[in-house]
């Protein structure tokens, strides 16, 4: 029985009869190991001894773009994915990993593409807020990858080593620089101050370690790194309190003030990490050489790399928008919930004002022994020996009072209302 599968690389449909434990696509040559329990599911691709066109599968972003070539040892499995944030990544959101497995699983070689920071400097408050981070995270990931200050290439070999999470690290040999890279050195400094820094210094590192994993068994590890440190002038603006001329002489006014600052930014390269078996290590490391010297990026990973960048804008300007709109409908609830308030204690103190004045009222017609009606001339009080009072609708001015019972006055004379203080 026949099934389909998409090529993660070129992705071109494969078919596959279900039997064979490897496919090979017959566009871009890669080839597939499939899953040993269940032929459902495609493993890693696997190495065919020669370079190779790598991309990340699965990702819309990059499209299935090739992003770089390099030799894969034969057999070997291999894995492409964008890697973690690693500090505080400042120009290239999108940076490239490649893992690669050997087929016995005795070595492992861990390649990461280029990545730019920003300098920060240390101080006691980010080593608090440090401490806290590592109580949080200590289980998972060792305290200074989170660090933002620049360290030297040996130190970050030394972070990338201790990355693996072996016990009793310690150092068995150093990289000695040959001509080649002390050249390469000299061209990533130049190239850099030709962008505009004003300071660039490149250092190649390259350390050998020997370790125990958890469960004591004695591996090997090797990590290379190229880092450059590297300083520019920006501008910058800020708000300073100025000396000011006015009316009541010279007065500290606020201004805005552009002023040119020395900032400080560091540069890796790359990273190459192996971890392997006693054993197997100096075969390893041959094939991390090859990998090293044939690699090589292709205009794609720009491409990608612009695409990520766009992407990213994209999320905080939508972000933003949502947020500015958020707050907008914040505002406007909080508005109406005020003006509602207001209305309520406004009706409140006008009720109680009303009140006031009605028990006033009242209280001035008890001592006066006075009763008020509401007429066409407004309120007119009469005796309180009176109980009915009229208004002749003729002479609006000529009013008429009468004890006990009321009595017909006539067309004329209409009966007036007794205000209970409401005037």
């Amino acid at each position: 029985m026949s099934k389909q599968f998409q090529c993660p690389k070129c992705r071109q449909l494969l078919m596959w009869n279900e039997t064979d434990d490897i496919i090979q696509c017959p566009r871009c040559a890669a080839r597939y190991k499939m899953h040993p329990r269940s032929h459902s599911v495609l493993m890693p691709p696997v190495g065919r001894g020669q370079v190779d066109l790598l991309t990340v599968p699965n990702e819309s972003v990059i499209g299935g773009l090739p992003l770089i070539k390099t030799y894969i040892p034969q057999n070997w499995q291999y894995r492409c994915s964008l890697a973690g944030d690693r500090f505080d990544l400042v120009s290239n959101p999108f940076v490239m990993s490649v893992t690669f497995m050997s087929p016995d699983r005795s070595a492992k070689i861990v390649f990461t593409d280029e990545s730019f920071y920003k300098h920060i400097e240390f101080t006691p408050q980010t080593a608090m807020l440090q401490s806290r981070l590592d109580d949080m995270t200590v289980s998972r990931s060792p305290s200074f990858f989170r660090l933002r200050s620049c360290v030297n290439a040996d130190t970050y070999c030394d972070m990338l080593a201790q990355s693996c999470g072996l016990e009793r690290l310690s150092v068995t040999q150093q990289k000695t620089l040959n001509d080649n890279e002390l050249q390469k050195q000299n061209a990533l400094t130049q190239k850099f101050l030709a962008n505009g820094f004003i300071n660039a210094s490149a250092e190649i590192a390259g350390r050998s370690y020997s370790g125990y994993s958890p469960n004591g068994k004695n591996l090997r590890i090797y990590a290379e790194t190229c880092l450059i440190r590297l300083a520019k002038m920006s501008n910058v603006s800020s708000v300073q309190m100025q000396p000011m001329p006015s009316v009541f002489g010279m007065r500290m006014m606020p201004q805005m003030v552009n002023r040119q600052i020395q900032e400080f930014f560091w540069d890796t390269q790359y990273e190459f990490t192996l971890l392997a078996t006693p054993n197997k290590f100096d075969s390893a490391y041959a094939e991390l050489q090859r990998i090293m010297h044939s690699l090589e990026h292709l205009q794609g990973i720009a491409q990608a790399r612009a695409n990520a960048m766009s992407l990213a804008n994209n999320v905080q300007m939508n972000i933003a928008q949502n947020q500015s709109a958020s707050l907008d409908r914040q505002s406007k609830i909080i508005a109406d919930t005020n003006a509602y308030t207001s209305n309520i204690q406004q009706q409140i103190i006008s009720n109680n004002a009303t009140s006031h004045n009605k028990t006033a009222n009242l209280y001035s017609e008890m001592i006066n022994e006075v009763n008020t009606y509401h007429s066409t001339n407004g309120v007119v009080a009469a005796s309180t020996q009176f109980d009915h009072v009229y208004q002749n609708t003729q002479y609006p001015d000529l009013y008429a009072a009468q004890r006990g019972n009321a009595f017909e006055l006539g067309i004329d004379f209409e009966e007036l209302d007794k205000t209970d203080g409401n005037y």
